[in-house]
């Protein structure tokens, strides 16, 4: 599982601050899909220093696939409970600790649709992704679109076995397209 090594990098006072973040996510979820209000944004979470790139904000939630991993998202808050308590628990070493955080993040990128990275990791910024698969595309499908700007680290990948006459593959579109570093 790649989010394991990925944490594994993630040292000093960044892996407490990682742990934090993830589990504010998963409560942040699990609470809007208990009340019902998934469709509603999470205007204004705690967004670390420690986080490398930029999040599309408000967070918004696809509730579908939080439907499909919710089962998986509950025993994994279950399991990150204990070190939010204790955070002195909180190691390096601990290795099964780095695979509930690898997969926490993996489930809650795919929900929020963004990656989340943090201080010394090598892998893609933070920020919204897309990625989708299609066995025939007739029409037309389009990885990230906005009415105003589409910023930040973003990124769409479409896989499609096949695209039929006429159909169109658009990985982002909007009237602007700003890629910060």
């Amino acid at each position: 599982m790649s989010g394991v090594v990925d944490f594994s990098a993630v040292v000093g006072g960044a892996l407490p601050v990682t742990l934090t973040f993830l589990y504010q996510r998963l409560d942040a979820v699990l609470e809007r899909r208990r009340s019902g209000r998934t469709a509603e944004p999470e205007a204004d979470p705690e967004i670390p220093a420690e986080l490398v790139g930029d999040l599309e904000l408000p967070l918004r939630i696809d509730s579908d696939r939080l439907a499909s991993r919710l089962p998986v998202l509950e025993v994994l808050a279950l399991a990150m409970t204990p070190y939010t308590r204790a955070p002195e628990r909180i190691t390096a070493e601990d290795a099964e600790l780095l695979q509930v955080m690898g997969r926490a993040r993996e489930a809650l990128e795919d929900v929020y649709g963004q990656r989340f990275t943090f201080q010394g990791e090598t892998r893609e910024r933070s920020g919204p992704f897309s990625e989708q698969h299609y066995d025939t595309v007739a029409g037309e499908v389009t990885g990230l679109e906005a009415e105003e700007a589409i910023r930040g680290s973003a990124s769409s990948v479409i896989r499609a076995k096949r695209v039929e006459p006429g159909g169109r593959v658009v990985g982002m579109r909007a009237p602007v397209i700003d890629g910060r570093t």
